[in-house]
């Protein structure tokens, strides 16, 4: 118990998985969108293709980095709902032997 609030550890353990299940799915998201890589001819003959392949590839990095970003924040998430979860219990065990519950 905190502050007159009751903690379910099992609660923030089951969310920690979730939010890690997020992040492997965007992980993998990250992964198929980087086999998208396009020829130069892709983008035609025109004097403009130049110009949009290297917007592509521009885009498709971004695209990386920030879904690298993204799954990187969700693993931490995941991991500081372990450490809050890990907390309440240790506090509640020792709260419970101080004043003789665990025995």
């Amino acid at each position: 118990m905190s502050g007159g609030f009751k903690v379910e550890q099992t609660a923030l353990h089951a969310y920690a998985k979730a939010v890690e299940a997020a992040a492997g799915r965007l992980d993998a998201i990250r992964v198929r969108t980087q086999q998208l890589e396009l020829s130069q001819q892709a983008f035609g003959k025109l004097p403009q293709s130049d110009d949009l392949k290297a917007d592509y590839d521009t885009q498709r990095q971004e695209s990386e980095n920030d879904l690298k970003d993204a799954v990187e924040t969700l693993n931490s998430t995941a991991e500081a709902l372990r450490d809050s979860a890990d907390a309440y219990e240790v506090t509640e065990t020792e709260n419970r032997d101080i004043v003789g519950g665990g025995r």
